[in-house]
């Protein structure tokens, strides 16, 4: 493992528009489910399941996403500074995915909250990446 490597989390445009289009996802099926819902006797159970797909894409545009800084240290453990926090808190890797262009990390710290981080390889460098690429593979391994 590397020594620290600091990642720095923020919203890139992809990320953006990524959010954005659950909550279009929700809101469009909120509009369909209201239109097919109009003037049918039974159609409160179309527009409760409409509001259920708000909800759903409300809920999920956030993703409960977190901003700050990820410190990955010598040992490969990680750390996490929530934005506008100097203190590192240190967390545990609960789930993750990475993908050819997208890592999805969710993080628990020591009082169970949890921290979503989404990162793009579009948004970071390619030495971040690499750095971020050979913890990942650290961490296949069952480190």
């Amino acid at each position: 493992m590397p020594a620290t490597v600091r990642i720095e989390v923020r919203p890139g445009r992809m990320v953006r528009l990524l959010r954005a289009a659950i909550l279009g996802l929700g809101v469009a099926g909120f509009v369909l489910a209201a239109w097919l819902a109009y003037g049918h006797e039974g159609g409160w159970i179309l527009l409760a399941l409409g509001a259920m797909m708000l909800w759903a894409g409300w809920r999920h545009a956030g993703a409960g996403l977190s901003w700050g800084t990820l410190w990955i240290g010598g040992d490969g453990r990680p750390g996490w500074q929530p934005e506008g926090r100097e203190d590192v808190l240190p967390v545990g890797i609960e789930r993750w995915f990475s993908g050819e262009k997208l890592v999805w990390l969710r993080l628990r710290g020591p009082a169970r909250e949890r921290h979503e981080v989404l990162l793009s390889r579009a948004a970071l460098g390619d030495e971040a990446w690499r750095e971020l690429m050979a913890w990942i593979v650290w961490l296949r391994r069952g480190a």
